[in-house]
Formats: structure tokens, C-alpha cells, sequence
């Protein structure tokens, strides 16, 4: 998935990642899903090797690392450690001076 957002006449673009995208997916089926969110708090990894209502999640062995660090008791505690225990994207862009 891609978004563009115009800074000062300068358009900066970040394309979202495909492990985004299932990170997404697997809150997703936390928040419609009690039955799935009490399973992803008791234990993460196993709730991401079953699915959700037959879907599979796609998750990088470095994202199944951090949820399996994650002991939380709601789901906002899960998302924040797992937001807290994320590597910072770095968006750049060419910045030009300009002499008026």
C-alpha cells in the first residue's frame, strides 16, 4: 500500500511494507474478534500459527520474535509494547535551500 502526502510543495511518499499490511491484519482480528484477542494476549504465537476465521498471517520470523516478548493484558498494553519494541522508520527526503 502506498501514501503520498504534500509537505510544502514536496510530495513525500512511504510505500507500507507487506509485514505491516499482517501486523494490521492480526490487530484487525483482535478488535472484531474476543474469542482471537484473548488467544493473541495468552499466547501470541500460537494465536498467529492458528489464524483467524481461516485466514494465515504472514508474519517475519523478526515480528514473531517481538510478540514473543509480549506479555500484556489488553490489547492497547500489546500494541503499545509491540509498537515500543519496533525499529524506527527513517522517512527522508531532499530538502533544498533556497537564498532569497
Amino acid at each position: 500500500m502506498r501514501y503520498a502526502m504534500d509537505l510544502e510543495g514536496r510530495t513525500v511518499t512511504y510505500n507500507r511494507t507487506a509485514t505491516e499490511t499482517e501486523v494490521s491484519r492480526l490487530f484487525c482480528a483482535a478488535v472484531v474478534s474476543k474469542r482471537f484477542r484473548e488467544q493473541l494476549l495468552a499466547d501470541p504465537i500460537l494465536a498467529v500459527a492458528q489464524g483467524y476465521n481461516g485466514e494465515s498471517f504472514n508474519l517475519p520470523q523478526e515480528a514473531l520474535e517481538r510478540l514473543s516478548h509480549i506479555r500484556a493484558d489488553s490489547l492497547s498494553d500489546f500494541a503499545a509494547q509491540f509498537i515500543a519494541c519496533e525499529t524506527p522508520v527513517r522517512v527522508e527526503f531532499p530538502v533544498s535551500a533556497s537564498v532569497h
